[in-house]
């Protein structure tokens, strides 16, 4: 019978920031951002400040996709912090690279734990970036 699952995505909610922080993402991973949609339609009945926020957008890297949204005030009590207990682990060919992709997404962030050589042999760190989405950086070279 095979498995009937085809894909699971990456989907981030942002309180406001989103097409900063996607567009944040591209410049350290390279790809393309796309919006695909706004909060400016009437039938959403939001604020009309939200109005330019992301409804849906696509970040594309590597073969890699991540989708994000922006949630809407009226939202945001039901979606706790917007990124629940849940965190982004990327494997990365070397460690040079690791500490590249590490540093950048610390900026303005919190670290957990330094991007090092662990006990286990390999290289890992992990942080929250100053979107508040927590990133594990892994690598085994």
């Amino acid at each position: 019978m095979g498995n009937p699952i085809k894909s699971l995505t990456t989907y981030l909610n942002f309180m406001g920031d989103c097409e900063e922080a996607l567009n944040r993402y591209a410049q350290i991973f390279g790809g393309k951002v796309t919006i695909g949609n706004r909060y400016d339609n009437p039938a959403m009945n939001v604020p009309r400040e939200f109005h330019d926020k992301v409804l849906h957008a696509t970040l594309e890297f590597g073969g890699i996709t991540i989708m994000a949204s922006d949630i809407i005030p009226k939202s945001r009590k039901d979606a706790g912090t917007g990124t629940g207990d849940a965190a982004l682990s990327l494997d990365v060919s070397d460690s040079q690279t690791g500490e590249k992709i590490f540093a950048q997404l610390a900026e303005g962030g919190t670290i957990g734990v330094k991007f090092e050589k662990q006990f286990w042999g390999a290289w890992h760190g992990n942080l929250r970036d100053r979107f508040g989405i927590r990133w594990m950086i892994n690598s085994a070279g």
